[in-house]
């Protein structure tokens, strides 16, 4: 088989899925070395891969302009010329790709819909071993005879952002005090922690190590987080949308630990090697989307009705919520209890 000189990597979105690609990322460039490597990503989401050191460039589409910019995007991969087609997305657009513009070689990533729908609705469970999206993206890179390094996923962010992150929380009273990062925002209601519970896990935590709290999310869950604010007892900092997708990188790559929903937030800290505690109500495992098990918990009720949806919904179908309000606020303590807390802003 010839060695691929000039690489398109190609998924579009979003910030989980996205971050979930850089082990094949890495397992390309390793495998490689000499090969150009470019990404595919949509605008919003671009910064997340513009500093990887094994992607020579990043391809922007800007889904705002409409099929206008399908038809750009066509064009200029057709003079690109590239060799190989890595789709870890495998949707409409990746595919429209892929039969309008010439690649030597194409290799997708294969979706497990039919398994995900069949224990959604009718709780068959035909998953021998549930594997996790960021593995199954290795299925496109497997006739290369790719696979897991075992090094985790991985966002990079200048130091820019990191100085200026110190100096953010310098101004705002942190200083070189240690803080845990709270992420209570998730893409759909149902996959939601209830905040009141936020409020009494950030308030154990103040109580238990003394670390301060901030709260972190886009510009859409401020009024979220300040509902969380109002009902706790002791500080916290809002800084849901203050800052940027590498700014919320470098903000989690110093916390103490990131207590989130399953959310791209998640896969963000992760990315840092910081510790997570992940709340799961209505996706189990088999979605795929679980944390990676290193360096991370997964707090969880394992009601009948679960899981009742792949990616989330805005409400409960049973009426209940019994998978996120039967998780306590004691729960999120224990599981942080596991861990020894050895980050340094130095």
């Amino acid at each position: 088989m010839r060695e691929p000189t000039n690489i398109l990597i190609a998924r579009l979105s979003s910030i989980g899925d996205i971050i979930l690609t850089t082990p094949v990322v890495r397992s390309v460039r390793t495998a490689f070395p000499r090969a150009k490597i470019s990404f595919l990503v949509k605008k919003e989401f671009a910064d997340l891969v513009q500093h990887h050191p094994g992607i020579n460039e990043v391809i922007v589409f800007d889904k705002s302009k409409g099929i206008s910019e399908l038809l750009r995007l066509r064009k200029l991969l057709s003079k690109k010329k590239f060799d190989w087609l890595v789709d870890l997305h495998n949707n409409l657009r990746t595919n429209f790709l892929k039969h309008t513009v010439y690649f030597r070689d194409v290799t997708t990533y294969r979706k497990q819909t039919y398994k995900r729908k069949m224990l959604i609705w009718f709780g068959k469970n035909n998953f021998d071993s549930p594997k996790p999206v960021f593995l199954k993206y290795f299925e496109a890179v497997e006739k290369r005879n790719l696979v897991y390094d075992q090094r985790g996923t991985s966002v990079f962010f200048p130091e820019s952002e990191l100085e200026a992150i110190k100096q953010k929380l310098t101004n705002d009273g942190l200083g070189r005090k240690t803080f845990v990062v709270i992420c209570p925002a998730a893409s759909y209601a149902n996959k939601r922690w209830l905040p009141e519970r936020f409020a009494e896990a950030a308030d154990l935590i103040i109580a238990r190590w003394g670390f301060s709290i901030i709260l972190l999310g886009g510009p859409a869950d401020f009024e979220l987080c300040e509902s969380i604010i109002k009902q706790m007892k002791g500080p916290a900092l809002n800084y849901a949308g203050q800052l940027s997708l590498l700014g919320s990188t470098a903000l989690l790559s110093i916390a103490e630990a990131a207590i989130t929903n399953d959310s791209g937030l998640m896969h963000l800290a992760q990315s840092q090697k910081t510790p997570v505690i992940a709340i799961f109500g209505p996706t189990t495992q088999e979605m795929g989307f679980f944390p990676l098990k290193d360096g991370s918990s997964v707090v969880q009720k394992n009601v009948r009705c679960r899981p009742c949806t792949t990616k989330g919904m805005n409400y409960c179908p049973r009426k209940h919520f019994k998978c996120m309000k039967g998780i306590e606020a004691k729960e999120i303590i224990q599981a942080l209890e596991s861990y020894r807390f050895k980050k340094s802003r130095d």
